[in-house]
């Protein structure tokens, strides 16, 4: 899975925070029919982010964005922007803007009209209205399409005006709930280039709500993975793709092997001696068993070698199915328990080995790759 080159980012405590989540609980309805749609949720968002909410639906995503947008108030707990608590202020007193997924443009107005309107309600002169559209529309390249209706223009240039519209007011948080799920595949890529670029420029924070990991880890500073009202994890990117808390998070992520072992010994103090598969490897992380020396251990598909002959500590496995995918070779494979196991390999030119069902083979894992998977759920602010 390909991500975007992403700078290093400082954690919260060294940076002044935009958003503050505190002890948020949201539920619908009373008594034994009473939904309970977050749970204790507390999140730190700093200034200059872009903060990723993700989640499968129905995870709470979308009410924490419309609780700090102001569309809906929280039943319990503080939401609190540069350290003032707005969770009883209204939308319209919230220096906050939300995109929509269907955009919400005015069809009967021009581009430049639509990125104007919010400005127009907000009492801006129309000289200074006038110069701050035309930066708007510079910033999201849309300059030659100024006086085109939005109905006539594609879905990307649409969001793009959405977008602008957004920003133009220059809110201190910018709220984006699942902006790219109706673009096709190769427009969603390019744009999420663009929202990352806009973020950059503009210096906004900006709190966005997919479904898509893979969308999520393109993007984002960092991530907040969500299930059933609650935040399981807290970080970035590559720290919750190579060291997941728990098994739904390392599920959610990414493709994964999730398999079972015994704990024969410990080689560090996070470093772990397993047997998987009547094989010995090094796993890290916190050994959580589950009494009797069984643990969950996460090995990525891209994290091992498929060798053609045995070697020490490797795993014996047989190819059940081979799919050539373009750039990768994925290989469906059987091991010796009876477990499955699935195993990504970079295509080249000097490396187009065919293997077909039934070839023996041996999987040396990657150093410092399998990791052990803990139950406890945990945040990180």
């Amino acid at each position: 899975m390909l991500a975007l080159s992403q700078p290093i980012q400082p954690q919260t405590a060294d940076r002044r925070l935009a958003v503050q989540a505190i002890g948020l609980h949201k539920s619908y309805g009373t008594g034994a029919s009473a939904f309970l749609a977050l749970d204790d949720v507390s999140i730190d968002i700093a200034e200059n982010e872009f903060f990723t909410l993700l989640g499968p639906s129905g995870c709470g995503k979308t009410t924490l964005l419309r609780l700090i947008a102001g569309f809906n108030f929280p039943t319990n707990g503080q939401i609190l922007l540069r350290g003032k608590d707005i969770a009883a202020l209204p939308p319209f007193r919230r220096p906050i803007n939300t995109v929509f997924q269907n955009y919400a443009l005015f069809p009967h107005m021009s581009v430049a009209e639509n990125i104007g309107f919010g400005l127009k309600m907000l009492g801006w002169t129309k000289s200074r209205s006038v110069d701050r559209v035309a930066a708007m529309l510079k910033l999201v390249r849309m300059e030659t399409l100024a006086d085109r209706r939005t109905s006539e223009i594609s879905g990307g240039q649409q969001q793009r005006v959405a977008l602008a519209r957004a920003l133009a007011p220059q809110p201190e948080v910018l709220l984006l709930d699942e902006p790219l799920s109706a673009l096709d595949y190769k427009l969603r890529k390019e744009m999420q280039v663009e929202l990352k670029r806009l973020q950059t420029e503009t210096g906004i924070t900006f709190i966005f709500v997919t479904h898509d990991q893979e969308e999520a880890l393109a993007m984002s500073d960092r991530i907040a993975v969500m299930n059933r009202g609650r935040v399981l994890q807290v970080g970035r990117p590559r720290e919750i793709y190579n060291a997941p808390v728990d098994r739904f998070v390392a599920d959610f992520i990414g493709e994964s092997n999730i398999l079972s072992g015994r704990l024969v010994g410990q080689a560090a103090a996070d470093a772990h001696q397993v047997r998987i598969a009547g094989a010995v490897a090094t796993a890290y992380g916190k050994a959580g068993t589950s009494g009797d020396g069984t643990v969950q251990v996460l090995i990525r598909p891209e994290h091992v070698d498929v060798l053609d002959s045995p070697s020490s500590d490797c795993i014996p496995a047989v190819v059940e199915d081979e799919v050539f995918v373009g750039t990768d070779t994925r290989l469906q494979l059987r091991l010796n328990d009876g477990s499955t196991f699935m195993a990504r390999l970079t295509n080249s030119p000097e490396q187009q080995k065919i293997r077909t069902s039934g070839t023996q083979v041996w999987l040396r894992i990657h150093s410092h790759s399998a990791r052990l998977l803990g139950g406890e759920h945990v945040q990180h602010h």
